[in-house]
């Protein structure tokens, strides 16, 4: 994969197209069938206080669900502190806890900073998975898939979160827009 350099921009640019059609075709990808090796829940803000965001409650009780309904045997919280503390993953996994998941099958990534983060760091906790859900708002879908597979997971399996967020159209759009950009750079190699 490339990396980041000058003519990043010109790359992602000529990616744009690719990527708003896949963005577009993630918000509309059905919850996976089966079983996986692991469920590994996306970070998303936490409010001051370490009050979760509608959207970080809703992928660790989507996370919750699959993992009672013996899914996976693993819930992987991602994220780290950015703003202030308690990180993403260290709420998630208070959540998960409430929720009723137990302790130790929860594991917890808190260095990454970004999704392609979640999925390098992740992949460090669960080196054996091939298969793992991947818990996120639909227009986040596509991309965090291709990027489960760039850091080695053969087969990431879509399960769509709605979120208070993506129930709010100006917030989906704004938020499904980001995501073509981001995934523009990705495809790049950025």
């Amino acid at each position: 994969m490339k990396r980041w350099g000058i003519d990043l921009p010109l790359r992602a640019l000529a990616e744009f197209p690719v990527a708003t059609r896949e963005v577009l075709a993630g918000t509309r990808l059905a919850a996976a069938e089966g079983e996986a090796d692991a469920i590994i829940v996306l970070g998303a803000t936490v409010l001051p206080g370490g009050e979760p965001s509608g959207s970080l409650r809703a992928r660790a009780e989507a996370a919750a669900a699959l993992w009672h309904a013996g899914r996976a045997p693993l819930v992987v919280a991602t994220g780290a502190r950015h703003e202030r503390p308690p990180g993403e993953a260290v709420v998630t996994r208070r959540l998960l806890l409430a929720e009723g998941v137990h302790e130790s099958a929860i594991l917890v990534e808190e260095k990454s900073r970004n999704t392609r983060g979640n999925f390098l760091f992740a992949r460090g906790l669960v080196p054996d998975a091939v298969r793992v859900f991947v818990v996120t708002e639909p227009f986040h879908l596509a991309r965090a898939l291709f990027l489960a597979r760039v850091e080695g997971f053969a087969e990431p399996l879509p399960w769509p979160v709605l979120s208070p967020a993506w129930g709010r159209p100006l917030d989906r759009a704004r938020l499904t827009a980001r995501d073509c950009f981001s995934m523009a750079i990705a495809r790049a190699g950025g």
